[in-house]
């Protein structure tokens, strides 16, 4: 269990290889080394490497080695959660607790951007995640029904950052960050950043002059002397899973429901918790009570939302962001 970013463990032969047996479902390596053309020392090495991180799994049929995707994941092995950097997700430590029982090791991995995690839980490379319902909307929608909200989780958190800039706000992309620039229509031009501590950083320098995050960033700029105004946004982040757990969601959104329960009539070992998400102790003190904790989904709230949450998945700007031309940079 700890704090680790998948980019430092997996590269784009590992993508291509998780790609191409979630496309087929099973292979053998002679197999996957004829169609990605490529040796089958490397191939070996790289399977091997993906079964030894959980990703894969094999099995021998007549003395053949057969390799799939290791999703779901079986009753003793590795399950794998990815959660934001945020003060949010107390929950978590029972959460993890009761996995533990089910699972021989629960690895926990943070996260600064959301539709980074999303598209990791879509790619299969997590087993579940703590997603802004927006960013799990879109990416269910996009992936053709990777992932699914199976579970509750968080809202409140979010806020606006006032700066010394003279216009333009900065976000996070397809997030409830951006739901919230959107609901309070805050002047262009919008800078996508992949942390809370970039925006806190465009905002600071005077880049932008709003920047809208989340705790316990709105409490380490509040500290900084910086002006700071709530964004009462009615939904963040919900317990998603891979389509691959869909069979095992009802059990895995009661366990997720229980953990949600005790830590809200016991007190949850926020040291702990702020060491796992590496972030500085007293700011998680601080901000974790601007959260509500949702034992369930909150669908009626997202039917609230439904408009600023379809413009928060298209923006009025997507084309412009979009797509090029042979004469200019956009249209």
């Amino acid at each position: 269990m700890g704090h680790a970013d998948l980019d430092n463990t997996l590269d784009s032969i590992d993508d291509e290889i998780l790609r191409e047996i979630e496309r087929r479902g099973k292979v053998t390596p002679s197999e996957l080394a004829r169609t990605l053309k490529w040796s089958k020392a490397m191939v070996w090495r790289r399977l091997r490497k993906l079964e030894a991180m959980g990703l894969l799994r094999s099995s021998k049929m007549g003395g053949i080695v057969i390799y799939e995707l290791a999703l779901p994941p079986s009753p003793q092995g590795l399950f794998r959660l990815g959660i934001l950097r945020a003060s949010e997700y107390p929950y978590i430590l029972p959460f993890i607790k009761k996995l533990s029982s089910l699972y021989s090791r629960v690895e926990v991995l943070v996260y600064d951007e959301a539709f980074k995690l999303a598209s990791e839980l879509a790619r299969g490379r997590l087993h579940a995640a703590m997603i802004p319902a927006v960013t799990a909307l879109l990416v269910h929608r996009a992936s053709g029904g990777a992932i699914y909200i199976v579970g509750g989780g968080s809202k409140g958190g979010a806020g606006i950052i006032v700066g010394p800039g003279s216009t333009g706000h900065a976000t996070s992309m397809a997030s409830t960050m951006e739901l919230c620039a959107i609901a309070e229509k805050l002047p262009e031009p919008r800078i996508y950043a992949s942390s809370g501590d970039e925006i806190l950083r465009l905002v600071t320098e005077g880049r932008v002059k709003y920047g809208v995050v989340w705790e316990p960033y709105l409490t380490q700029a509040a500290a900084r002397g910086l002006k700071v105004l709530d964004c009462n946004v009615p939904v963040c982040c919900l317990f998603t899973v891979h389509r691959s757990l869909l069979d095992q969601s009802e059990r895995l959104s009661r366990i997720f429901s229980d953990a949600v329960d005790y830590a809200l009539k016991r007190s949850v070992d926020l040291d702990a918790y702020s060491r796992l998400v590496e972030l500085d102790y007293h700011l998680v003190v601080q901000s974790v009570k601007k959260y509500n904790f949702l034992n369930e989904p909150p669908i009626n709230d997202l039917k609230k939302a439904w408009n600023i949450i379809r413009e928060a998945a298209l923006p009025e700007d997507t084309i412009n962001r979009s797509v090029r031309t042979s004469t200019s940079n956009s249209i």
